[in-house]
């Protein structure tokens, strides 16, 4: 599926004009159906073929690409158009682009005519061959009707002839072990290596954390694949996830696993639009390079913050499990802790009266009530134990309470360790912050100024912090003198709070600032290419057809809707301005083919003349189209444009040339009536 819309990509107007004239809108049962671009691999306008075998096609086109890197084009029409059946296919694959690893099934039904080719560079097939198939394989069936299976039988015939004989293999490499090494190993690369490069690929970029403008540099069908793996990822993960939630919620309650709920309620959501996008990849509508591309990236992008959401609570989640695991070895630590806390109560108490003693209650105002606090956290976790206790001796799926219990009566002996800790080292506290608290401060302030810079890129974390940080500093300006230690503590708490905050919102100023440079590098790309794309058209538009012209008009558009947006979105104004840039180029190069397609139907003819270069700079276009200057066929202008019948340009803007061009040498084909 991946390389049939890969290669459907970048052609939306021509096959939306495929698909209205191989409808035969307005038109009779047997409605001329002239050449024209196929939309993709298995075009059905005729109506002949189900839903459920086009997919078998398709299925076995994608096995054939696979193991010979051949791509099969097959399309049932109603009529070829009063062309040969040879005429109408070569066209066609004119139309398509059709290079020398394309093969074509064009079927007209009510005609009853057909055309195969295939091209003749690939080991293991040539004209004799290709006859064989379609004599065995694919007229047999076209003759009873059965179109779907004489689209196989042409699959099925190629890929038969191309598969490599094993036994010519062995017989290779006894006999001359390099002719294996230079040829078949060649041959066999020359298959395999775009799957190899893409796997490859796939696996590098496993390893590395990208940003979202490098995983749009990746070429599509690298990220094609990627998008195909991680949406089954976070299919599995989340199927795994529900099994296990379940489980837990019948366990624990649903207050003690909403956490994990939320989390994989968003999974849902970001999986149900992912697949919602990748059906749209999939269906018959084509999208341009570029919406793909963003598709691709969009899924990528949501399933991977999905599942990295789910891995946050991974830990929780065990962790939870494992408490109720070891509930007994739990209970007799938090057994073990609170004997040992009630052994500091009195002497902390006692410390307490010599540190009063010493520097009185009011520098000791932040910890005089610490003793009678430590004592209720210790009460307090002593009765929830009990209650634990019985929770986990409860039958199986009734024991989630316990898990309850453990953190509340773990995180009690926290905070009385906390409390009979701050008497033990209020001493030194003491000391400490009379000699640290004039560099405290000025280091408080210095951050609080950065942090008024970083405003933007800091957001509400940085504001809380910055906020707190403000109120400690009053209180250490104004109160220290009352209560030092207070003051201190409180200081020391908000300025790690404050750098933690700054640290993030540096590393997304530095974001900032980089994107900045790659927005600027992108817009002045841009703008160079639009310029240089514009001035070429420009001095030849007598020669320039309307593909460049339209190329670089939506070029010039995304320019303009790049520059609009920089101000506000500099990620869509990134992404618009490169769309622009490769537009730009592709738009010059168009230009550049129109200009020496012209000059090559000029050299016969006008070698010398004082007119052309005033026909390719476009001066004198209006007055060949009133016909003012006019001439023989040998070497006068038609419509603007050099050449009478069989030179210059075309109506559509191409220079003929021998019939079918450089996309067609190479083919062989067999066709006629069934």
């Amino acid at each position: 599926m991946a390389r049939r819309l890969s290669a459907a990509l970048g052609a939306v107007g021509l096959a939306l004009g495929m698909t209205l004239l191989l409808a035969g809108v307005g038109a009779g049962p047997a409605a001329a159906e002239p050449p024209a671009r196929l939309p993709t691999y298995v075009v059905d306008s005729a109506e002949v073929i189900t839903p459920e075998q086009r997919t078998e096609l398709e299925n076995a086109a994608d096995d054939l690409y696979n193991k010979h890197d051949i791509q099969m084009w097959i399309v049932y029409v109603r009529s070829f158009d009063s062309l040969t059946s040879e005429q109408w296919a070569d066209r066609t694959a004119i139309a398509s682009e059709l290079g020398d690893h394309d093969a074509l099934l064009a079927v007209a039904t009510e005609d009853r005519s057909y055309r195969m080719f295939a091209p003749d560079d690939i080991g293991g097939l040539d004209q004799s061959t290709l006859d064989d198939v379609a004599t065995n394989d694919v007229v047999p069936q076209l003759r009873e009707g059965n179109w779907a299976q004489a689209g196989l039988g042409a699959i099925n015939g190629l890929s038969n002839a191309l598969d490599p004989s094993y036994t010519g293999v062995i017989t290779a490499g006894v006999v001359g072990g390099a002719v294996v090494v230079g040829g078949g190993g060649a041959y066999l690369y020359s298959r395999r290596r775009k799957q190899r490069r893409i796997d490859s690929s796939l696996e590098a970029l496993r390893e590395q954390e990208l940003t979202v403008d490098q995983l749009e540099e990746q070429p599509l069908d690298v990220l094609d694949p990627w998008s195909r793996e991680v949406l089954t990822d976070l299919d599995n993960a989340i199927r795994t996830s529900e099994e296990e939630l379940r489980l837990a919620v019948d366990e624990f309650g649903h207050a003690e696993t909403a956490p994990f709920t939320k989390a994989l309620e968003r999974a849902r959501r970001d999986l149900a639009q992912s697949f919602t996008i990748r059906q749209r990849l999939d269906d018959d509508v084509p999208e341009t390079e570029d919406e793909r591309r963003r598709m691709l990236v969009e899924i990528i992008t949501s399933c991977t913050e999905a599942d990295a959401a789910l891995d946050d609570q991974v830990e929780a989640f065990d962790a939870m499990r494992n408490l109720l695991i070891n509930a007994d070895a739990r209970f007799d630590a938090i057994t073990q802790q609170l004997i040992g806390l009630r052994a500091r109560l009195d002497p902390a108490s006692q410390q307490l009266t010599e540190l009063t003693e010493k520097h009185g209650e009011q520098t000791l105002a932040s910890i005089l009530s610490n003793v009678e606090l430590a004592r209720q956290q210790i009460d307090f976790a002593e009765a929830t134990a009990d209650q634990g206790r019985a929770a986990s001796a409860a039958p199986v799926g009734q024991q989630g309470p316990a898990v309850a219990a453990i953190r509340s009566a773990e995180g009690s002996i926290e905070q009385a360790t906390v409390l009979l800790d701050a008497i033990d080292h209020a001493d030194a506290n003491i000391a400490a912050a009379q000699s640290r608290m004039p560099a405290l401060i000025e280091e408080v302030e210095g951050e609080l100024a950065e942090a008024a810079s970083l405003t933007a890129d800091g957001g509400p974390a940085l504001a809380t912090a910055a906020a707190a940080a403000r109120t400690a500093l009053d209180a250490a300006r104004t109160g220290f003198d009352a209560d030092p230690l207070g003051t201190f503590t409180a200081l020391v708490d908000a300025d790690a709070d404050l750098d933690d905050a700054l640290d993030a919102a540096r590393d997304s100023a530095a974001e900032r600032t980089r994107r900045a440079q790659v927005l600027t590098a992108a817009l002045e790309s841009a703008t160079a290419k639009v310029t240089a794309a514009s001035d070429f058209i420009g001095t030849r538009r007598g020669a320039v057809q309307s593909t460049a012209r339209t190329r670089l008009a939506e070029a010039q558009r995304l320019l303009r809707s790049a520059q609009e947006a920089a101000g506000t979105d500099p990620v869509a104004a990134t992404s618009a301005a490169r769309q622009s840039g490769a537009l730009a180029d592709q738009a010059l190069m168009a230009a550049q083919g129109d200009v020496v397609s012209w000059q090559q139907s000029q050299q016969p003819r006008s070698s010398g003349s004082s007119t052309a270069g005033a026909v390719l700079g476009g001066i004198l276009v209006d007055s060949f189209l009133r016909g003012t200057v006019s001439g023989g066929r040998g070497g006068g202008y038609r419509g603007g444009y050099p050449g009478g019948f069989g030179g210059g340009f075309s109506s559509g803007g191409r220079s003929p040339g021998s019939f079918g061009g450089s996309g067609s040498s190479g083919r062989i084909g067999t066709g006629g009536r069934f």
